[in-house]
């Protein structure tokens, strides 16, 4: 599994309660690349970051994210 960074054009949607699935204003997450799919990626979330790399959670989650939403990936290795 290849450890990456992915930037996002925007922010990811979360609802703004306590329901809310990932904490608003997620720009930047760090993880694992689970697997590269035709309509996006599936990645396991080590951190994720707001556009000011500030911290806004370290919960492990697995997101599937479409391509249309990705800016670019920057690989840092297995």
């Amino acid at each position: 599994m290849e450890r990456v960074t992915v930037f996002l054009r925007t922010a990811l949607f979360s609802y703004g309660n306590a329901d809310a699935h990932l904490p608003n204003g997620v720009m930047v997450i760090e993880g694992k690349v689970l697997e590269r799919l035709s309509g996006g990626v599936k990645i396991e979330t080590d951190l994720m970051l707001d556009l000011r790399a500030r911290e806004l959670s370290d919960d492990v989650l697995i997101l599937e994210l479409p391509w249309a939403k990705v800016d670019h990936i920057l690989v840092l290795g297995d």
